[in-house]
C-alpha cells in the first residue's frame, strides 16, 4: 500500500511520515502544521489509512478495503474529527480515551483548528497527550504551531505540509478533470492562492472568482497609479473613500505584495512571483520606475494599513497618502 498515494508535493512527509507508518513506528502524536488548503487534513486522512489498513499489500487507489473506505467518507468510528477549540470537547476526548476501538486496533483523533484551543483547553489535553493508551493516535491540525504551549509541542511531532507549485496545481486540475473555464482566470486564482490547492478548487467552485479579479485590478490600478504620481493618482485614490475599513486594507495588503513582485524582478528575472502571473508583465511595469520610489510606495502604503489598524478612518488615510505622494514629487 503506498500511504500517501494521491497527496500532492510534500515529498518529505511521504518519506518522514509514510516510512513510520509502513514500519509500525508511528508517534502517539502529531502536528500537522500548514497554510489553508495546503493538504493537512488529506495527511491526516491518508496517514490513518495507513495506520487502520485492514490489508496493506491489496488496499489501493482502485480496491479499497472496508475500513479505508470508510475513512475516506468520514465513517469509520474509531477515526474522530473535533473541531478542538473548546475545553469541553477535550474533556469528551479525555472520557472515551480507554474506551476499546469499534471496528479497528487503533483509536484517531483529528483535532481540527488545534491553534483556536484556549489555555485551558490545551492543558486539559496535555493530560491526554502525556500518558496515551498504546492504541490511540492524535493529530492536531494548525496553520501555526506557535500558537500551541510548548508543553503541547514538545509531546507531538511537527509536520509541515507545503504549498503546491503552479505547476502542480494545474496537473492536478488536468488529471482531475476541473472544469476551470477561461486560463488566465484561472491563473489569477492560482498566483492568489499561494499554493493552496484548497483556495484554488473552493474558488473555482463559487462565484467569488469575479470578485478576486476585480480585486486584483484594483490593486494593480492603484499601485501603478501611485508610482505615476500625477492627476490620476489623487482620481484614484479619491475614488476609493466610500470603501469599508477592512476592504481597504485588503487592497492594500494585495497592493504590497504587486510592490514586492516589482522590485524583485527588477533584480533578478528567476523569481516566484505572489500577485503578477508572468514576469514579463511585472518587468513591463517596473521597468518604468527605480527600486527606491517602489519601494517608498511599499511603504506608504504599509503605513496606511497601520493607520487603519490604529482605527483611522478611510479617508483620513486615503489624504495621507494623496500628501506623501505629492511630497515625493516635489
Amino acid at each position: 500500500m503506498d500511504i500517501f498515494n494521491g497527496l500532492i508535493g510534500n515529498e518529505d512527509i511521504k518519506n518522514t511520515l509514510g516510512n513510520a507508518i509502513t514500519n509500525s513506528e508511528f508517534l502517539h502524536a502529531y502536528i500537522i502544521e500548514g497554510a489553508y488548503g495546503t493538504g493537512k487534513h488529506t495527511v491526516a486522512r491518508l496517514a490513518s489509512m495507513g495506520i487502520m489498513c485492514q490489508n496493506r499489500n491489496l488496499c489501493n487507489g482502485d480496491n479499497r478495503c472496508n475500513i479505508c473506505q470508510k475513512i475516506l467518507n468520514d465513517s469509520c468510528a474509531d477515526v474522530r474529527f473535533y473541531d478542538a477549540f473548546k475545553v469541553d470537547d477535550v474533556r469528551k476526548i479525555k472520557e472515551e480515551l480507554y474506551e476499546s476501538p469499534t471496528e479497528c486496533d487503533y483509536k484517531i483523533y483529528i483535532l481540527n483548528n488545534a491553534e483556536k484551543m484556549n489555555v485551558k483547553a490545551q492543558n486539559a489535553l496535555l493530560i491526554s497527550l502525556e500518558e496515551p493508551p498504546p492504541n490511540v493516535v492524535f493529530f492536531l491540525l494548525c496553520t501555526d504551531a506557535t500558537v500551541l504551549l510548548e508543553t503541547i509541542r514538545s509531546r507531538a511531532q511537527i509536520i509541515r505540509t507545503k504549498p503546491l507549485t503552479t505547476e502542480q496545481i494545474k496537473a492536478y486540475l488536468d488529471e482531475n478533470k476541473v472544469s476551470y473555464g477561461d486560463a488566465n482566470v484561472l491563473d489569477e486564482i492560482i498566483i492568489s492562492s499561494n499554493g493552496s490547492l484548497g483556495y484554488v478548487l473552493d474558488m473555482l467552485n463559487s462565484s467569488k472568482a469575479e470578485s478576486l479579479i476585480k480585486d486584483r485590478e484594483k490593486a494593480a490600478e492603484l499601485a501603478i497609479s501611485l508610482l505615476k504620481n500625477d492627476n490620476s493618482t489623487i482620481t484614484t485614490l479619491y475614488s476609493m473613500f466610500n470603501m469599508t475599513r477592512d476592504k481597504l486594507k485588503e487592497l492594500f495588503a494585495l497592493t504590497l505584495v504587486a510592490y514586492r513582485d516589482m522590485a524583485v524582478v527588477k533584480k533578478t528575472k528567476n523569481v516566484t512571483l505572489c500577485f503578477f502571473t508572468s514576469v514579463k508583465e511585472a518587468s513591463s511595469i517596473a521597468s518604468k520606475y527605480s527600486v527606491s520610489k517602489i519601494l517608498y510606495y511599499y511603504s506608504m502604503v504599509e503605513k496606511g494599513i497601520d493607520a487603519l489598524n490604529s482605527n483611522s478612518n478611510v479617508p483620513n488615510t486615503l489624504v495621507s497618502l494623496i500628501t506623501n505622494s505629492q511630497k515625493k514629487g516635489k
